[in-house]
Formats: structure tokens, sequence, C-alpha cells
């Protein structure tokens, strides 16, 4: 007989074996049906962040937006947010062919972020946040004197 500790870890073995099957199925199936290649994903694809630049006051100082990406693609399939540079994606999304998200940017300087097609681990599109400033840095510093 079997206890409820194995009943458990027998369904939880037969949940996780259904899923990966039929996530395995599901990217199959959207590659056949498609007929999509990466070059078509790459030119039909679009990928642009509001606003795409952020201006602070003095040079090198950091520069602080609320920036919203927003992406399309030209079929339904699996694609994350990477800032360049970084291992960590920003956000994903399964199985959509359009989506926005919003953060808080904070540099102070320019980055760029990719948009990758999970299904096919390619980039297909790319854009950057700009950082610029009003005041140049400068190299000396003033010193004020009353006399």
């Amino acid at each position: 007989m079997f206890s409820k500790w194995d009943k458990g870890i027998v369904l939880l073995a037969c949940y996780f074996g259904n899923l990966a099957s039929a996530s395995a199925q599901q990217v199959s199936v959207l590659n056949e049906n498609t007929n999509a290649t990466p070059a078509e994903l790459t030119v039909n694809s679009a990928f642009s962040v509001l606003p795409a630049k952020c201006i602070t006051l003095t040079q090198g100082r950091q520069c602080f937006a609320t920036v919203t990406f927003t992406w399309q693609a030209p079929i339904q399939g699996n694609y994350c947010i990477y800032q360049v540079g970084k291992k960590e994606a920003l956000d994903c999304w399964f199985n959509q062919k359009q989506n926005s998200i919003s953060f808080e940017f904070e540099s102070n300087k320019t980055m760029q972020y990719q948009l990758i097609a999970y299904d096919f681990d390619k980039v297909i599109a790319e854009t950057s946040i700009e950082v610029s400033w009003v005041h140049k840095a400068s190299p000396r510093k003033r010193r004020w004197r009353i006399f």
C-alpha cells in the first residue's frame, strides 16, 4: 500500500511529466504551424521603449524614469526582454504575440535592451534608453568665498 506521501509524489511526477510533454508539443506545433524562420521574426517584430530618453541635471548623475517596453512579434511564442550584459531577464512571456512591461529605470549611462525569441534562442529586436544631461560635469570644483 502507498502512504499519503507516496501518492503525493506519484501525482506530482505525473503532473510535471504531463506539463513537460505538453510544453514540448506546444513548441513543436508552434514551429510546424507557423513555418517562421528566425530571419522572418527579426524583420517582422516591433520593440520600443517610452520614454526612450532619460535626462538628468548633471553629467554622471543617476537618471530615474518609469519606462514602458512594448513588443510585438509576427507569431505566438515565448519571448523575453534582457538588458544587454545581464544574464537575468527583465520579464518573459509564454505563448504570447505581443505585450508590454513598465519598470523603474535607474542609470547614469545609455542602456540597451533585447527582445529574444526563446523558441529560436535568437535576438529579434533591440532598443535603448539614452541618458543625457543638461549640464556637463565640470573638472574643477567651484569654491565659494565671501572675501
